[in-house]
């Protein structure tokens, strides 16, 4: 025997009219699935007319794979009471007469007082609205695959600057993981402490200016493991509709390779413009050689003839000291000792290898102070001299070293001049380790102005009014061609210090 059909109960017609007025689709079932209503956005939604779908299981409306289950969560709810679906909205695809798959939302209740039961489905078309979420969606994979393949930072700051965007390029510099980065303090995470401030008023300039307007600065970044990388930024202050600041957007270019190689080039032309001069002082020594050489020897031939001159004379009433024998004698060596350093210099600036022999520091800059000995009584300089007793002999070339030495003496004495009588002093002295050798030759005088210390070095600068500005460079190159330092600092009291360094092997017989 057919089980007895459950019979439709007769609705009221105000009570169908508000089912049709319904814009959402309305289907009333009973415990078997069967349709027993339909309203007209039913109809329209699925292109069923109520008499095509009333008296039928509601699984034609679903997928094959919803209708199979349906039965199944209907009758586990009739048995235990417990809701699957009943009572619960969610989002399910459904089909239409066509045979076309669409998604609604679907809400079902059960209607109380029924007997037998009664459920009533309502469902919303969302197919506008998936599809908006999809596009949402692509459009934020597209973006974030944009922010991911990003050759430069891309950062999102709140107003108070803390982190609510970073791409992963923005992580790789900072070494840190997103999610530590999140919420954060831009400053205190990123920004060293000496340029915290400098930062902090960029941002004020840019959330003063008005929506759309770019600021560009630059910030060195802190890393997890401490390295700093510039960062060039280009900066805009983010605003809603009232003109509120809700934030910054920055993208950061990482420069700090760039800067180096401009720094290096920079460098670099400095050192070729630097060669130059002292290829054309190259030029200049071996013409300056050229004319000196023939008067310094003629100089040198007269001195002798002088001395032999004056040995076969009685000079005992003119000359009872020897001074003058002496005088003549001086003239000699000092007229030789100048060929030889206009020789030494020309082939210095030529990029000739320097003459290196084994010499004593001590021996050489002895010798210095007594060319310099006359001048320093002239101008009432004392010089202090103290010498490393255990100097070893180390391998100089003893011209260049002693042209050094003659250089930053005689600077020494010039810059005294302008000090009182009684306090103008040089302080020299001489030491070893095992493996450098140093002079350090120190004055109280009034030192280098502070915006010249930097170039002090340089060819042609000069703090003198009729100075050249080649002495220190010549000094400086000769240093560098022993492999050694030429450097310059400022001692507490005040005035000049010169520290000339050179290497010592230690293998040089003492």
């Amino acid at each position: 025997m057919s089980p007895t059909p459950e019979v439709s109960p007769q609705r009221p017609p105000e009570m169908q009219a508000l089912l049709d007025a319904t814009v959402d689709a309305v289907i009333i079932i009973d415990s078997r699935g069967i349709i027993e209503s339909f309203n007209r956005s039913g109809e329209r939604l699925f292109g069923y007319q109520a008499d095509e779908v009333v008296g039928r299981n509601v699984s034609i409306l679903m997928t094959r794979t919803d209708s199979q289950s349906h039965d199944h969560y209907m009758g586990r709810y009739l048995t235990t009471g417990v809701p699957h679906i009943i009572g619960i909205g969610r989002e399910v695809d459904a089909r239409r007469k066509d045979g076309s798959v669409f998604p609604v939302f679907l809400s079902v209740g059960q209607i109380h007082g029924a007997n037998p039961p009664r459920f009533v489905g309502l469902l919303h078309d969302i197919t506008l609205r998936r599809e908006a979420m999809s596009a949402i969606r692509r459009e934020r994979d597209r973006a974030n695959m944009y922010l991911e393949m990003a050759q430069v930072i891309l950062l999102a700051l709140s107003p108070d600057r803390r982190v609510q965007l970073i791409n992963r390029r923005g992580c790789e510099s900072l070494g840190r993981r997103e999610m530590d980065l999140l919420g954060r303090d831009w400053l205190e995470l990123a920004v060293p402490t000496d340029q915290q401030e400098d930062v902090a008023r960029a941002f004020r300039d840019v959330a003063a200016n008005a929506i759309g307007d770019e600021r560009y600065f630059e910030h060195d970044v802190l890393s997890a493991s401490g390295e700093r990388r510039l960062i060039a930024w280009r900066c805009i202050a983010i605003r809603n509709a009232s003109g509120h600041l809700t934030g910054f957007f920055s993208s950061g270019e990482d420069i700090t390779e760039s800067r180096k190689a401009e720094e290096e080039a920079q460098a670099s032309q400095a050192r070729m413009t630097q060669v130059s001069r002292l290829a054309t002082m190259g030029e200049m020594a071996a013409g300056i050689a050229h004319e000196l050489n023939q008067p310094l020897a003629a100089i040198a031939n007269y001195a002798n003839a002088a001395l032999r001159l004056a040995a076969q004379a009685d000079l005992s009433t003119l000359d009872p000291d020897g001074d003058v024998r002496m005088a003549l004698d001086q003239i000699s060596q000092q007229a030789l000792r100048a060929g030889e350093i206009i020789r030494r210099l020309r082939a210095l600036v030529q990029n000739r290898e320097t003459r290196q022999e084994p010499s004593n520091l001590n021996d050489a800059i002895a010798e210095v102070i007594g060319f310099v000995a006359g001048d320093a009584k002239l101008n009432e300089v004392r010089i202090v001299s103290q010498f490393d007793p255990s100097m070893p002999i180390a391998l100089l070339d003893r011209i260049q070293i002693q042209q050094i030495a003659l250089n930053l003496l005689r600077n020494s004495i010039e810059a005294l001049v302008e000090q009182p009588r009684g306090q103008r002093e040089i302080r020299l002295q001489t030491k070893w380790s095992t493996h450098t050798v140093q002079l350090v030759i120190e004055d109280n005088g009034p030192g280098v102005p502070a915006d010249l210390v930097s170039r002090i070095f340089d060819p042609f600068c000069t703090t003198k009014a009729t100075g050249t500005g080649l002495g220190l460079a010549i000094s400086r190159t000769i240093a560098e061609a022993h492999r050694g330092k030429l450097s310059y600092d400022s001692p507490v009291g005040g005035g000049a210090r010169f520290t000339l360094t050179l290497p010592y092997s230690g293998d040089t017989p003492r």
